[in-house]
């Protein structure tokens, strides 16, 4: 029970990455807030908390309002008195030309992806700051540390998450609030299965691309979210961990 006690909100928490980290979190003893714009698929992963005996709560939320961010910390430590730890999750995909990317497009991947994460980070640290401090994790990803054709969009948002993720590990490392970020390779989530089966991805050229030979599965990325929530990791802060298989590290097609 590493995380005993504590008090976690996961953004993006209806599936995926942050459902995986929604349920393993509640594993280790935190009382959980799962937040996303699907709240009927919310219900789920509460029953699914529950039925384990944990507690957790589900909240609507709209990553692109700061307004509702705010909302979900506020209703948060109503419920439980505080909020030991932030995951910045939620995110969409954007894949097009950048010659035919659109004004529309490009500010919705940023107010999602990059935005959204600095409303997490914000609304959650102005409540750490009144307690003992905090944990800060976004997911971000090894797009944002290199260079792929037809993700501007994309690639901009997680290159500034993980820069911003620094940024505000300095600035509040005397707060005792602690910033870090996970950018995952390839995990077989919904949002990657369904750019792989629109073709955009193909599958086998990201396994020989990868030198573990795999696409990586959400298991893989959980020991490290429970790491950095967890008092272990009381002397990390402002790092970027990439998991994906040696993908990023790799210099052959």
């Amino acid at each position: 029970m590493r995380l005993d006690k504590k008090v976690a909100v996961v953004t993006g928490a209806s599936k995926g990455i942050g459902k995986g980290i929604a349920l393993r979190y509640a594993q280790e003893g935190a009382r959980v807030v799962v937040t996303s714009r699907s709240t009927d698929l919310l219900a789920g992963v509460v029953e699914e908390i529950k039925a384990s005996g944990g507690e957790a709560l589900a909240l609507p939320v709209d990553v692109r309002s700061a307004q509702s961010v705010q909302g979900v910390v506020d209703d948060t430590v109503k419920a439980y008195g505080r909020l030991d730890v932030m995951v910045n999750n939620a995110g969409i995909s954007m894949v097009k030309a950048s010659e035919d990317l659109s004004p529309e497009d490009w500010t919705r991947a940023l107010e999602t992806d990059l935005f959204g994460v600095f409303y997490g980070c914000q609304s959650a640290a102005r409540q750490m700051m009144k307690q003992d401090g905090g944990a800060i994790i976004n997911i971000t990803s090894c797009y944002g540390i290199v260079a792929v054709p037809m993700r501007a969009a994309y690639c901009a948002s997680k290159a500034g998450a993980n820069h911003l993720t620094k940024v505000l590990a300095v600035e509040w490392a005397g707060k005792n609030i602690r910033v870090n970020a996970i950018a995952p390779g390839y995990i077989r989530t919904e949002l990657v299965q369904d750019v792989i089966d629109r073709g955009f991805i193909p599958l086998e050229a990201i396994k020989k691309r990868t030198p573990q030979g795999r696409m990586g599965e959400v298991e893989d990325l959980l020991g490290l979210a429970v790491y950095m929530a967890s008092d272990e990791s009381s002397f990390m802060t402002g790092s970027v961990v990439s998991i994906d298989g040696g993908w990023t590290a790799y210099g052959y097609l």
